[in-house]
């Protein structure tokens, strides 16, 4: 299935690469490292490492997570948007390797031989899904986390909802950054400095990569890097980069100061700008943005005026009139002209966008996705570092 090596050598190589292999998982909630058991699981090793290697997981979410259950991956992208699988392996439970905390196991359909890519990490010993005949096969247990437990122990306590037919998917997305080899990772990262978008850290030239802004914009402090990010809550391709972007934000030094806020350039987007800046009011924004952002961009929910946000809010604890009150204020008003003002500074060509310590801005066009767009970021941090620190 996945080709056969003319070469004794080539093979001996490929071979001795997946006795060693352990693969990184850098994800929104922060980075683990997966050892493989390919002597005892020589088959689903091998099927899972053609995954990694083609990139298969690289944007793919964690779609189901049950508490003191299981976290499941390897087969949606955001809005669970599944992703076609190759053929599928057959079991290898057989092994005997139990399903206890922390190790990896491959996801099936009833019929044993039907694992492709999607996987569940263990949150405790799931003996249910040990092996226990060949009449009651089990699931296919091929490695454990080595490094990086307390992340999916942070995975593992999002709050999830039912969408469409599937439930237990997290509210907020759960993202896989990037799933690479780690002496793949570790040789990129000694060479050219991988970031938290598992891209390559490179020269990035100006107007090809990035735009210089004619003239450059007052930062709220002078004495750290400022990293603005500029969205709105009708953007579906703000809604892709708004947890990656949030990841990242978490992974930078305390000398980068990170802020958003929503884009504003016409009608509907002064309305859920003033959606944000009343959420900010009423200290309920970590509780409404994402949800808003999906009902909207995902759910396709009719939210066009100011009953239809009451409405929302009202689902999340916000007394209707309390926040008409405050939608309609002079303050919220004030930060609403306030973010278009800085639209029309920052000019950009669309969103997300982000501009960096005032002077550049990035967008996906330029960049080549929402991805690299972190990644000329770190570049252009450090570019401001650099000077901030003479």
């Amino acid at each position: 299935m996945y080709g056969v090596f003319t070469s004794s050598v080539h093979a001996q190589e490929v071979a001795s690469r997946t006795l060693q292999a352990e693969v990184i998982f850098e994800t929104n909630k922060g980075s683990f490292t997966l050892k493989l058991d390919p002597a005892k699981a020589p088959k689903t090793v091998a099927n899972f490492l053609a995954y990694v290697d083609e990139g298969f997981y690289d944007d793919t979410i964690f779609h189901r997570v049950i508490p003191d259950f299981v976290i499941q991956g390897g087969g949606f992208k955001s809005g669970m948007n599944y992703k076609n699988p190759r053929s599928p392996v057959k079991n290898e439970s057989a092994n005997r390797l139990k399903n206890i905390r922390g190790t990896i196991s491959m996801a099936r359909k009833t019929h044993p031989d039907t694992a492709t890519s999607q996987f569940y990490i263990n949150l405790k010993h799931n003996r249910s899904l040990d092996y226990q005949s060949d009449l009651q096969p089990g699931y296919t247990v091929f490695g454990n986390i080595s490094q990086g437990m307390d992340v999916i122990d942070k995975i593992a306590v999002v709050s999830t909802a039912t969408v469409d037919r599937f439930r237990d998917v997290p509210k907020d997305d759960v993202i896989l950054i990037s799933v690479k080899r780690k002496d793949s990772a570790v040789s990129e990262k000694s060479n050219t400095n991988v970031g938290m978008s598992g891209l390559k850290k490179r020269v990035y030239v100006e107007g090809e990569h990035y735009v210089v802004l004619d003239k450059p914009i007052a930062t709220r402090d002078s004495g750290k890097v400022e990293v603005v990010e500029m969205f709105s809550y009708g953007c579906p391709h703000c809604y892709e980069f708004e947890p990656l972007v949030k990841g990242w934000s978490k992974q930078q030094d305390s000398d980068v100061d990170f802020w958003y806020f929503p884009a504003v350039w016409n009608k509907p987007m002064n309305l859920y700008a003033r959606a944000f800046y009343t959420a900010q009011e009423l200290k309920v924004l970590d509780k409404t943005h994402m949800p808003l952002f999906r009902a909207i961009v995902i759910e396709n929910k009719s939210i066009r005026d100011e009953i239809d946000l009451a409405n929302f809010f009202e689902d999340y604890g916000v007394n209707k009139q309390l926040f008409r009150k405050t939608f309609n204020s002079s303050k919220v008003n004030q930060l609403a002209g306030e973010a278009e003002e800085r639209v029309r500074n920052y000019k950009p060509v669309g969103v997300p966008e982000i501009v960096i310590n005032g002077k550049y801005r990035i967008d996906r066009m330029h960049a080549g996705g929402i991805k690299e767009m972190l990644a000329v970021a770190d570049f252009l941090i450090n570019k401001e570092r650099s000077l901030l620190n003479k």
